[in-house]
């Protein structure tokens, strides 16, 4: 829709609308609301805003919606009506429906609302296509793409455009007067005798419109879809004088269709994914960090310290698949920086070897100019490696396992050939196998969380779902070319840009030590707290604990000469870590504050920390970090 999707509500109850006009907003176009409570502010509006689509609440006090729905439905028998009421029965629902309502939204499950609205639009939207097709077949017969066809009761061709006649390769003399299943099919009897769906035939005989998919192969066998859709034409007095039929090669929208779908699907996974990480990151922190504190007391008790040592192992594989997930759903902290990716293939090539073995030939094929793109250099080796293990898997008997670097261009026609991509000059990242390979219906899984064709115990599935979610992350494009028995090959699209590609900086980690200063730790988990607290101390540091935003700031307030660190969890009751953050730069505008979350990056972001470039630490975090962090905040 062109111009800013129009919505009148019809709601007495402020709140309610509220309510309404903050689930819209995901609807994810432009829209301006108004909203009336009375049947005069209703027909005014209605009739000077002009709206495209209506919410009503069922009851009002002094207006009631199945009156709106009247006066509606008497002037436009098109325009999406929707009930959200909250005292709507499902037997009223039901009356209203058949009284001409689009649909109906419980306030209590407003969730539904934008698809409903959506789905609402799109119904009016596809009747105004048919609308203005019916009208554009009389017009512009001949100048439309798909292949058109006019069929009478006895399924003989009495007129045809040229796009059919290049579907079927005959000129219009030699269809005209022939059977449709004769000219298209080259059959001597009709379709639906050897039980083949026939859109006319179901025209004919109901007079409605018919729409089916019919899969063949072209001349190179490669399968195609066509819709086939019929319209029936009719006289003055109602009866079927012959069919319009429109033929539409769809495969290429069939497949897009289909990448939507899966593209959706991972979405939907990834939302569950990353919904887990906060909760799951804090208890992760008290285990690794209280763990941590038993090591140091159990002394020479080495049954303790092993037992102890294989549940902190645990804890750690715990924290990676976290990170898992988190990088699946894109919303893993990331560090881009301008890096060749022919300099992350050389680093890690005598690793790459390690990984396959003797009996797998690595060859590397790296484009002669330097290929620099916006990537987390980490992630990306993470990606390579990742590559180059399950491709080991596939070739247990050896095999070529080859990595090509090069730069690309896509264009519109490469989009459209493709299915995917933006406009741009991309890095073009391959890595193939002469392995085992994947079927078509493995394909369609394949980055897919916990999904995997490796026996039980020998992998968790997560792998190719980090592949999928770092490269979405850094705005690229992946796909995956394989055939059974014929190998792999995946494909890596990154954006090329002009800089200089930037070294990555090795440096140790510092051992981590203690200090006497002063620190407001506010953090609203009493168990993630309480592990903080006494990390501190042990090293010497004076705490002041803050168990929301509000105590935080009256926490410090009150010591505010003494306190010469925060540290800060980004969500908190009452106020947030910015918050907090900024009503304490006004009081001590030098303070020195690190923020802490298990959070994923995407909620982070929104409160604004890591724009600012604050010190931050992403939980689980072990006590080691923690210390070392203080101190390196302390020293600035």
């Amino acid at each position: 829709m062109a111009e800013k999707l129009k919505i009148l509500m019809l709601e007495d109850v402020p709140v309610d609308a509220e309510l309404v006009e903050h689930e819209l907003n995901n609807i994810g176009i432009r829209f301006t609301l108004k909203r009336v409570e009375t049947k005069n502010g209703f027909v005014k509006e209605f009739t000077e805003f002009k709206p495209h689509i209506i919410l009503a609440d069922y009851s009002l006090p002094a207006f009631d919606g199945i009156s709106a729905l009247e006066i509606v439905r008497n002037h436009d028998s098109d325009i999406p009506f929707i009930f959200v009421s909250g005292s709507i029965g499902e037997e009223k629902a039901t009356e209203t429906l058949r009284m001409g309502a689009t649909d109906f939204v419980l306030k209590e499950k407003l969730s539904r609302l934008v698809p409903v609205v959506q789905r609402a639009l799109h119904e009016v939207e596809e009747k105004n296509k048919r609308r203005k097709a019916e009208e554009l077949i009389k017009s512009v017969f001949e100048t439309i793409r798909e292949g058109l066809l006019v069929i009478n009761p006895e399924y003989k061709i009495i007129s045809a455009n040229k796009a059919y006649c290049e579907q079927v390769k005959k000129p219009l003399n030699d269809i005209i007067g022939l059977n449709c299943y004769k000219a298209a099919h080259r059959r001597e009897s009709p379709c639906f005798e050897s039980g083949i769906e026939c859109p006319v035939k179901h025209t004919l005989e109901t007079g409605e419109v018919f729409t089916t998919i019919h899969n063949h192969h072209s001349g190179e066998k490669k399968p195609i879809n066509l819709e086939i859709k019929s319209y029936p034409m009719k006289d003055a007095k109602g009866n079927i004088i012959s069919v319009i039929e429109t033929i539409t090669d769809i495969t290429e929208r069939t497949a897009l269709e289909n990448q939507l779908r899966h593209a959706q699907k991972l979405k939907g996974i990834g939302q569950l994914a990353g919904g887990i990480a906060h909760d799951f990151n804090n208890i992760l922190t008290a285990i690794i960090g209280y763990g941590n504190l038993l090591m140091t007391r159990l002394g020479g008790d080495e049954q303790s310290s092993r037992y102890l040592e294989d549940v902190l192992a645990a804890s750690e594989r715990a924290a990676q698949l976290t990170q898992g997930l988190l990088a699946f759903s894109r919303k893993q902290i990331i560090n881009p920086r301008p890096v060749n990716i022919n300099e992350i293939v050389r680093s890690i090539e005598r690793l790459l070897l390690r990984i396959i073995g003797e009996d797998i030939e690595l060859k590397t094929m790296l484009s002669p100019k330097d290929v620099i793109t916006m990537v987390d250099a980490g992630q990306m080796e993470q990606v390579i490696m990742n590559f180059c293990t399950n491709a080991r898997d596939a070739m247990p008997e050896g095999g070529i396992l080859t990595i090509e670097t090069e730069t690309i261009e896509m264009d519109s026609e490469y989009i459209k050939r493709h299915g995917y991509g933006k406009e741009g000059k991309y890095v073009l990242l391959s890595v193939s196998d002469t392995g085992a390979g994947m079927d078509e219906k493995t394909k369609e899984r394949i980055f897919e969380p916990f999904f995997t064709t490796k026996e039980v115990g020998k992998g968790t599935g997560l792998g190719l779902a980090m592949v999928y979610g770092i490269v979405r992350q850094h705005d690229g494009y992946i796909n995956v070319y394989s055939e059974p028995k014929r190998g792999t090959t995946f494909k890596i699209y990154l954006p090329l840009i002009k800089a200089e590609a930037k070294e990555a900086k090795a440096a140790g980690a510092a051992p981590p030590c203690g200090g006497t200063e002063v620190i407001l730790l506010a953090e609203d988990d009493a168990g993630v707290r309480m592990l903080m607290k006494e990390v501190l101390e042990k090293f010497g540091y004076t705490i002041i604990e803050a168990i929301d935003g509000e105590d935080a700031v009256k926490k410090f307030k009150e010591n505010k000469d003494r306190i010469q660190l925060l540290i800060l969890d980004v969500i908190m009751p009452k106020k947030n870590g910015k918050q907090v953050y900024d009503e304490i730069m006004e009081l001590k505008p030098d303070a020195k504050v690190i923020f802490s979350s298990g959070y994923t990056a995407n909620i982070i972001q929104k409160k604004g920390i890591l724009e600012q470039g604050i010190n931050f630490i992403l939980k689980p975090v072990s006590p080691q970090e923690l210390l070392r962090k203080v101190r390196e905040v302390l020293n600035k």
